[in-house]
């Protein structure tokens, strides 16, 4: 299963425990609980002077407690590097906290940690890293109903090959909100 089955099984567990302890804080009109699934893109900063253009899938689940919340979140890009295909992946967790909001827009910035692996291996160094996101985005729900978009803008940072990379990624998708009170 190796460290990162059982990261992501325990982040699960975690998850499911939180989720499974009620809604008695959530403001009237938030939704406990949002799972969201887009494209993503990933400008990747590889080493000085070498970026990786790539594109995929993201996911994330939320649960919210007033204003702030638990976030899981995995994205898989893929893009070419010297011919050959490439992948870079991410799976992490954090905390979102809501701003503001009005009826049809609700503005959120997140901060989330987690392991990024890096393919094809290459002869720089490994191919694991620790990753973190930081960055924010909106859901847009104009008919209040349970499926909106979703667009944000993320720091992706990672240190692959002993280089610091700081690489920005941008989303768009749909959100699914579960719960509503």
């Amino acid at each position: 299963m190796g460290k990162f089955g059982i990261t992501a099984a325990l982040l699960l567990f975690c998850m499911g425990g939180a989720m499974a302890q009620g809604v008695q804080g959530v403001h009237p009109d938030a939704t406990p609980l949002q799972v969201g699934v887009g494209f993503t893109f990933v400008s990747f900063q590889e080493t000085p002077g070498l970026t990786a253009n790539n594109a995929g899938v993201n996911g994330s689940v939320v649960y919210y407690h007033d204003f702030i919340g638990a976030e899981g979140q995995v994205s898989d890009v893929f893009g070419s590097q010297n011919g050959k295909t490439s992948q870079l992946l991410f799976a992490g967790g954090g905390v979102r906290f809501l701003l503001p909001r009005g009826r049809t827009f609700q503005p959120w910035v997140h901060g989330l940690l987690g392991y990024s692996r890096l393919s094809p291996k290459l002869s720089f160094g490994g191919d694991t890293a620790l990753g973190y996101k930081l960055g924010g985005g909106v859901d847009i729900n104009p008919h209040r109903s349970r499926i909106g978009f979703r667009i944000s803008a993320d720091m992706y940072g990672s240190e692959f090959f002993r280089t610091y990379q700081l690489s920005p990624e941008v989303s768009a998708g749909i959100v699914l909100s579960i719960g509503r009170e």
